[in-house]
């Protein structure tokens, strides 16, 4: 600018104006750690981020949020990072943010969908055909039934006899098992519920089996049925009486008697297991063994023979 007189004197002075364009340029931030897709699962409850952010001026923070809870400032700038961010169990959105001097911005969003580990073990319960630690039964087999449940999903219901056998049940939630053999006496049979993380939990039920007491055998072994004597001649007569509890039963175990054919029977001189007695009177004649076991079960074996 300059100034003039009216004697065409003049000076000037001088301004130098500098122009500096408002910075509306944003910055840029890409999340590249540990995906640099949209989505990541984890199981894990914390996480790490990482990435790089630029700008035509200079990126002077980087900021993180989670919509679950939690924020802060990444460490670095053009390259970044954040470690242990906290997750809640599901989606967790988290947003970074670049800024420039300006006040530009700009962000980068990971969704985090957390699960937790399955630490929690399923349940199971025998109900059917009692829900009591101990059962009786006479019956060579068995049918279990009964429920389990788990905070996910129970995947399989096993079980096994400790006296043999082995085998999956039927179902899950509600589940079944038939015919499982048993043995005489206890027989403890584990059941055992399990879920897709390895978790497991049992139930017992001790079944007893009780076969009732079986009946003796009585055998006449002499003399034998249809046989033919003379009067006057000695007759012999054995026999044996066994016992499925007892096994050899006593002397005082066996009765020998005889009589006609028809008629009553009157007893004979008798050992250990028979005798010997001598026939006085023609006839057709029965010759009858009574064994008689401890649990006062008796069996009887009949002979008819002739004397002449």
């Amino acid at each position: 600018r300059s100034a003039t007189d009216a004697a065409g004197n003049s000076s000037t002075d001088v301004i130098t104006v500098t122009y500096t364009p408002a910075d509306v340029t944003p910055p840029t931030v890409t999340i590249t750690s540990p995906t640099s897709a949209a989505t990541f699962d984890t199981s894990s409850p914390t996480i790490d981020l990482g990435g790089t952010a630029s700008d035509n001026e200079a990126v002077t923070s980087v900021t993180w949020i989670n919509d679950r809870g939690g924020q802060g400032t990444a460490t670095g700038t053009d390259n970044w990072s954040v470690a242990s961010i906290a997750l809640q169990s599901g989606d967790n959105q988290i947003t970074v943010t670049a800024s420039d001097a300006a006040g530009n911005s700009s962000t980068d969003i990971l969704t985090v969908t957390y699960t937790p580990p399955d630490t929690t073990d399923p349940t199971v319960t025998i109900t059917t055909p009692t829900s009591a630690p101990t059962f009786n039964t006479s019956e060579a087999t068995i049918d279990l039934g009964g429920t389990a449940s788990d905070n996910v999903a129970v995947t399989s219901v096993t079980w096994i006899n400790d006296r043999g056998g082995q085998g999956t049940a039927t179902g899950t939630d509600s589940w079944t098992v038939a015919s499982i053999a048993l043995q005489t006496g206890d027989n403890q049979i584990t059941v055992t519920a399990m879920d897709a993380a390895g978790n497991s939990s049992t139930d017992v039920l001790t079944v007893t089996r009780e076969v009732p007491n079986q009946p003796p055998v009585a055998t006449i072994t002499a003399p034998l049925s249809g046989a033919s004597f003379t009067v006057g001649q000695p007759i012999d007569f054995a026999g044996t009486g066994t016992d499925s509890e007892d096994g050899t039963l006593p002397a005082s175990a066996f009765t020998w008697e005889a009589g006609f054919l028809g008629g009553p029977f009157g007893p004979l001189a008798q050992g250990v297991t028979g005798g010997t007695e001598t026939a006085t009177l023609p006839g057709t004649f029965v010759i009858r063994l009574t064994v008689e076991d401890s649990e006062g079960l008796t069996a009887i074996d009949e002979v008819t023979i002739t004397v002449q």
